[in-house]
């Protein structure tokens, strides 16, 4: 197997465990139960335990988004922008959902992964700007430019959609009689003007 592709199927064999038993309970020893192999073969590849962490974190955030930008796709802008914020399917319990709060509480902790999880934002948040560039063009959004850029409308409407799933996550009742993705929907209409012919 060429470098590459070990590398590959190390990080492939790293994300199980994360899914599996948390982001911070990866270990040498695990990974190469999973994958088969000696955990020298992990050490040839990776510097630290720390270092496997982060770039399983990076692979996983990337194939995450490009799941949902492929399940978007020919979607309306509308119905893009919702589906790429809304997490009002997922609980605490969910395997993604926990790697992601994982995640969360090491990178307040450790800066290196502190900025892989700023740059997963920052390609979520790139292509909420995308989408909301499209609608635009296409007639489906109508925001205010005048007093602010789209790219503060998409930093807002993540910003309600992770405290609206934040919020829901520690107590689903909390937030009656609206949803989690209500709210979402709202907010992408208040924001950017949806138009009323759209089904929303």
């Amino acid at each position: 197997m060429a470098k590459d592709e070990r590398r590959a199927a190390i990080l492939e064999a790293a994300i199980k465990v994360a899914l599996k038993e948390g982001l911070m309970n990866i270990t040498t020893r695990k990974v190469s139960a999973e994958l088969g192999a000696a955990t020298g073969i992990i050490h040839h590849h990776f510097a630290s335990t720390v270092e496997l962490r982060q770039e399983v974190f990076r692979q996983f955030t990337l194939q995450s988004h490009q799941a949902v930008c492929e399940k978007i796709t020919g979607m309306t802008p509308p119905d893009q922008l919702f589906h790429l914020l809304d997490y009002s399917e997922t609980t605490p319990e969910d395997p993604v959902s926990q790697l992601w709060n994982d995640a969360w509480a090491e990178a307040v902790r450790d800066k290196q992964l502190g900025q892989v999880y700023s740059d997963s934002l920052k390609v979520l948040h790139q292509e909420a700007v995308r989408i909301i560039e499209q609608g635009c063009l296409t007639g489906h959004f109508q925001p205010d430019t005048q007093r602010e850029d789209i790219s503060i409308k998409a930093w807002r409407l993540m910003s309600v959609s992770f405290g609206a799933t934040s919020i829901s996550d520690i107590d689903s009742s909390i937030m009656q009689p609206i949803s989690s993705a209500d709210l979402l929907k709202n907010s992408i209409r208040c924001e950017l003007g949806v138009k009323a012919v759209d089904d929303w």
